[in-house]
């Protein structure tokens, strides 16, 4: 028998990794950044759209920040209804004032 005291492993660290681009956040950047532009600049019909398309696919195909795809939607979607509703009154006030 040995006196000795047992030995301390201790666990190898591993190697330091670079953090690389994290998944999915191209399209729900580009959804957050139209969804803003769609409440700005509603009136163009493609920015809301492409903003709820792009939020929607970012979802779909996973992505490490959610929150930004579902930004984009509810930007986008409050954009579009918001301009639909302003498109829908215009209408109807012209509708009125030629009757």
């Amino acid at each position: 028998m040995t006196n000795y005291a047992p030995p301390q492993w201790s666990p190898v660290s591993p190697a330091p990794t670079l953090p690389g681009p994290r998944r999915g956040t191209k399209l729900s950047r580009w959804s957050v950044f139209l969804g803003i532009q769609s409440v700005l600049l509603g009136a163009l019909l493609p920015i809301p759209i492409l903003a709820i398309v792009f939020g929607i696919v970012g979802l779909c195909r996973g992505t490490d920040l959610p929150g930004r795809a579902v930004v984009g939607i509810v930007l986008g979607w409050s954009g579009l209804t918001f301009w639909g509703a302003f498109i829908a009154v215009c209408i109807w006030l012209m509708h009125v004032n030629l009757a």
